[in-house]
């Protein structure tokens, strides 16, 4: 319930889970304070006008005829100009606060897509494969695990090993495409409050037959803790979506 009232309050965008969240945030919100007045106006005045000139009975008057308005023109374009220029500005703002790369992350990982999984390959050589097998269950629970740290600043370099992929784990408020060749970098910083918590994360670039089954669960854990769970996992782990 109290999810529910806080997304009500927000005009409907989702929980987020990371720092980079209020930028995205604020960007909807403001986005909703232009829109609702001005949709109001728009509102207003269509009533008004079929109300106040409706046809009567007997009132045959023909209202007064001009070719043009200099004062209401410059009007309505000016204020439409104002508010797109307004808005290109903070979106330009807010995807550079998220697009911001820090030099030092204290993580880094390699996400690999591909037709049709994820290969998520930590610093110390830890490799998690997962991918669809034939006929995939889309209900299956066995999908790969990208584990990650809360309370930290993490960098996801992301490549696709085919064709366009798309990195989207709803929580997160943005996603990223996976593009052959191209090294897509993002950071992220999970909230505290997030950790011991599983969240859903999937491809959303149409790439192929079993694209619906392309997912994988990201798991995050409280920082103390996954430095020891990093240093006890060495090698591959192989999961297959079964049918």
């Amino acid at each position: 319930m109290h999810e529910l009232f806080a997304t009500v309050i927000r005009w409907g965008s989702p929980n987020g889970i990371t720092k980079q969240d209020s930028n995205v945030y604020r960007l909807w919100d403001i986005t909703y304070y232009i829109a609702i007045p001005l949709g109001a106006i728009v509102i207003g005045l269509i009533i008004w006008c079929a109300v106040r000139y409706r046809e009567r009975p007997g009132y045959e008057r023909i209202p007064r005829q001009f070719q043009y308005h200099i004062p209401l023109e410059i009007l309505y374009t000016a204020v439409p100009l104002a508010l797109v220029i307004f808005l290109f500005v903070y979106v330009y703002q807010a995807e550079d606060r998220v697009d911001n790369v820090a030099p030092n992350p204290a993580l880094v990982v390699r996400v690999d897509a591909f037709q049709w999984g994820w290969r998520f390959t930590y610093p110390n050589g830890y490799e998690v494969l997962g991918s669809v097998a034939t006929e995939p269950n889309i209900n299956s629970t066995d999908l790969p695990v990208l584990t990650l740290p809360a309370g930290e600043t993490v960098q996801i370099n992301l490549f696709s090993d085919d064709v366009n992929h798309s990195f989207y784990v709803p929580a997160f408020l943005f996603k990223r495409d996976a593009i052959q060749g191209i090294n897509n970098s993002f950071d992220v910083n999970i909230l505290p409050s997030a950790a011991g918590r599983r969240y859903i994360g999937e491809c959303t670039q149409f790439c192929g037959v079993y694209h619906p089954f392309m997912r994988f669960w990201l798991q995050v854990m409280p920082k103390d803790k996954f430095g020891t769970w990093l240093a006890h996992h060495h090698g591959s782990q192989i999961v297959t979506a079964k049918g």
